[in-house]
């Protein structure tokens, strides 16, 4: 087995991981050389050793995929030294714990002038992009090669149906003429964030319409969606758009840094 292999299969798979790498091994110890990846729910490929290091590493490890902070980590292999660890080896060990976490994954539903040019500006930041529609003719591999996935289907539900969404999933609405069945299809799953666009006229006719959803996942949707920025054109929305999915992603205020400072 090739941890380098691993390695590729798990950013393939879009799954945050680490990888614990010996940097210094001082004294009696398990290994001098090796490497390890940690996944998030603390399972291992490879070893550093084994023992009670291995599980200290694999701890912070977790902890570092947690908050996407890679780290150094040294520990004192003797039970008997201060902030020793209760090993009886008696060497220096450190570690270096690089975080690799997910891109995140945006779910373009429409592709027209505004799903294009969300696509292309998800591309230039290196996210992952599916895209979605019901029309072969306006959606293809060829207009938007460097997508991850697109499913294209005439009923937009099933095409839909292809992606695996999931709590790294962002999704944009952006239909031309099935926001509605798109928005029904995607409001009860696990996506971090689900937004449509419209005018708060077509906004309010289409959830008006949803009376059997239940209005916590109605209040969760953004729609309108984007910023309030003046955009007009399909690359001004698009930036909209996406600088609402950075403020959610990054948890932020969405102010202009100049206000932040003001405010204190």
């Amino acid at each position: 087995m090739s941890i380098y292999s691993e390695i590729i299969k798990l950013e393939e798979q879009n799954i945050s991981f680490a990888i614990a790498t010996i940097i210094s091994a001082k004294g009696s110890t398990p290994r001098t050389s090796a490497k390890m990846i940690v996944k998030n729910d603390g399972s291992i490929i490879g070893t550093i050793g084994g023992g009670v290091v291995e599980s200290y590493v694999i701890e912070q490890a977790v902890e570092a995929i947690d908050k996407r902070n890679s780290r150094i980590v040294e520990y004192k292999l003797n039970k008997e030294a201060k902030d020793g660890i209760h090993m009886d080896c008696g060497g220096d060990m450190a570690f270096f714990i690089e975080v690799v976490s997910t891109k995140l994954e945006i779910v373009i539903i429409g592709g027209g002038h505004v799903g294009h040019a969300l696509y292309e500006q998800a591309c230039l930041l290196n996210y992952k992009t599916i895209i979605v529609d019901n029309s072969k003719e306006h959606v293809n591999k060829d207009r938007f090669s460097k997508a991850t996935f697109v499913f294209v289907d005439e009923d937009i539900q099933e095409a839909i149906n292809n992606v695996n969404i999931n709590e790294n999933t962002y999704i944009v609405v952006v239909t031309r003429d099935c926001d509605e069945k798109a928005l029904k299809a995607v409001l009860d799953t696990r996506a971090t964030y689900i937004g449509m666009i419209g005018s708060s006229k077509k906004v309010a006719k289409i959830m008006g319409s949803m009376k059997e959803e239940t209005e916590e996942r109605i209040g969760f949707v953004n729609a309108p969606i984007g910023l309030d920025i003046g955009a007009e054109t399909p690359e001004e929305i698009a930036l909209s758009i996406m600088a609402e999915i950075m403020k959610i992603k990054n948890n932020k205020t969405g102010l202009s840094l100049k206000e932040i400072k003001k405010n204190g």
